[in-house]
This record gives structure tokens, sequence and C-alpha cells, in this order.
């Protein structure tokens, strides 16, 4: 049994040998190297990025999206109603159909300076059916503006505010009565114009023929001898008859009157023309929030308009008398006016514009 045992351990022993003898000797380490795909081919082809397919706009999203542009394709007209509201709209007709657009300038809302929200409706006349919608409106300079004239001779206060206009690049005429007075050689000296309102400040409704020439042609020369070429005239109270204009249009360039009413004017027809200026005295409109609300719709209508109106404004002191405007009220519209990029005009700007146009 043990010689058994032993023969066993033996033969174990010779076949480990063996197998030991027998195994393949190992590969020596060598540097593998590998090949990679050419990537150009995958990186073209994610620079190509596939859009999805973008589906025509329907007739009536066209239309919005034509208003939300604000072009001067769309013509504007503004209502006035029996208590002065102001309103804009447009009339357009096209495959999508016959629409009335109102546009919401009282209630713009102003994320930012210069920036406005205009929310608007367009209402199909034939379904009845009325689309709202708003768009983004940022006032660009332009040729739209402000006529602002003071009358009578406030000159003594007149001259304490030339520095309040040129904090604005404000340009305004001053309407002068009575004699000459040297304040209009400084007026013209700091860029403003001057214009004549007569020489007593009559109604010349009710005067003869002799004495509307003298207070009136006759009282300017007064002026023109002085250098001062004062191109407009202003009637006292606004009050006037028809044959005046012809006759006053042979020694004045423009003539203009004095109202309550909202009025614009395209710049290509003041000259040599009567236009009535909207008054903003204190006494016209006495309340503050009201005084604001006005000014702030007159403004963003001329200016929303297009770029070729005008909006005569008047007044008269600069002080709390009634007929004047207060100096925060005064810099209230001159504040407003250029936030909306609106053009200060003189007077005599559209005698210079009509005679490039003749040239």
């Amino acid at each position: 049994m043990r010689n058994q045992t032993r023969l066993l351990h033996l033969f174990l022993i010779i076949a480990l040998f063996a197998s030991c003898a027998s195994r393949p000797e190992p590969i020596p380490e060598q540097e593998v190297s590998y090949s990679y795909p050419d990537i150009e081919p995958i990186i073209e082809s994610a620079e190509k990025i596939i859009e999805p397919e973008i589906m025509p706009l329907t007739p009536i999203e066209q239309l919005i999206e034509r208003i939300k542009k604000n072009g001067n394709d769309i013509e504007k007209y503004y209502i006035l109603d029996r208590n002065g509201n102001i309103t804009v709209k447009a009339d357009l007709y096209d495959k999508a159909g016959d629409f009335e657009v109102i546009y919401y300038l009282d209630e713009a809302q102003t994320p930012e300076a210069s920036v406005y929200n205009i929310r608007f409706t367009a209402l199909n006349k034939e379904t009845l059916e009325e689309i709202e919608d708003s768009f983004i409106w940022q006032p660009a300079e332009g040729d739209a503006g402000i006529l602002l004239s003071f009358d009578d001779s406030y000159v003594s206060t007149w001259i304490k505010y030339l520095d309040l206009f040129d904090t604005y690049g404000a340009k305004v005429t001053f309407f002068l009565q009575g004699k000459f007075d040297p304040f209009s050689r400084l007026a013209l000296e700091r860029g403003h114009d001057v214009g004549f309102h007569s020489v007593n400040h009559l109604d010349l409704r009710a005067v003869s023929a002799a004495v509307f020439a003298i207070e009136t042609s006759g009282g300017a020369e007064a002026f023109r001898q002085e250098g001062i070429p004062v191109p407009a005239f202003a009637y006292p109270y606004g009050f006037f008859q028809t044959w005046m204009n012809e006759a006053l249009l042979q020694s004045f360039s423009i003539l203009r009157g004095y109202g309550v009413a909202f009025r614009i004017y395209k710049k290509n027809e003041i000259f040599s023309s009567y236009i009535t200026s909207r008054s903003i005295d204190n006494t016209i409109i006495q309340n503050d929030d009201e005084f604001k609300r006005i000014i702030l719709s007159m403004l963003r209508t001329v200016k929303f308009m297009d770029d070729c109106w005008v909006l005569p404004l008047t007044t008269h002191d600069i002080s709390n008398a009634s007929w004047g405007i207060r100096p925060d009220r005064l810099e209230f519209v001159l504040s407003a006016a250029a936030e909306l990029k609106l053009k200060f005009y003189r007077f005599c700007d559209f005698l210079e514009e009509s005679a490039l146009l003749h040239e």
C-alpha cells in the first residue's frame, strides 16, 4: 500500500514538470497602435442643423405681424371726441379682410425710458371678430415735433427760463406785443424766434381798416427796422375774420390762432397759411394730473402718427398766473417732448423748409 502511494506522488510530479515544459513563452510587451475613424464627416453632420419646417402664416397672422412692425405703410389718423380725448386709428384692407385698428396710446406702459408697450385691437368690420395684441414702440429721431410759443410781452419772466430751454434743447417762438424790445435780439442770439402779436392787443374784428393796418403790419415794421424779421403773426385773443388772413399773408409768412382743441399739421402745410395753436395755460387745464395726461396724450399722438406732423402749443407768462404756465409744468412739457425725441420747431423753421423745397 505504501509503495502504491509513492508511485502516485512520483507520477504527479512528472506530470507537473511536463506541463511547465510545454507552456509557450510569454509574448513580450509591444507598443500597441489604435486606429480611429475619420471624425470630419461626423463634425460636418453635426454642424448641419436640420431646421424644422416653418408653416406659412395665415392671412390674419400676417396682418397682425404687419401691425406689430408699425411701419410707414400703415396710414394712421386720429379721432377727437367731445371731451377732447384722442384716439389713434388705422384702416387696413387686405386678403385677411377689412379691419379697423385702434392704438391705445394713453395706456402705454413704459418698461424703460423711451420704450413703450402699445396695446392695440384689430376689428374685422364684416365679422366683428376682434383681435388684441401689443408691440414695443421705441421712438427714434425724426421730424415729428412741437411748435411751442409764448404770447404777449412777459420779457422779464421769459428771460429767466432761457437756460431751461437750453437744458432740453428746446427752441421756441416769442410773440411780442407793442413796441420793439431789445429782448428780441437776445432771443435770436439764443436760437429762438420772435413773432408779432399786435401793438395794443385789440380785438381786430372791432377796429377800422386803418387801425387794423397799424396794429398788424405797421407795428411789425418797427421790429424789422431793427433787424428782427418777425415772420409770423399771432392774433390777439385768437379772434379774426377770414378776410384778415389774406390781408396779413402779404406781410407775414404764417398766421397763428389760439384755441383749446388738439390740432396737428403737416410740416409742408404750415408755411404761408393759418394754423391754430392749442393753449396749455394754467386757466385752461387746472388739474395737475389732467394736465400731465393731456400733454402726454398729445405728444405721444403727434410722434406716433407719422414723421411729418407738428403740434402747435401756446401759453403766455411762465408763472402761477392764470394766463401762463407754471415752471414745473413747463419743464414737464419739455422733458416729455425730449424723451419722445420730438423736434422743437420755431415759426421761422418753416420758412427755411419752404425755401429748401423751392430751390
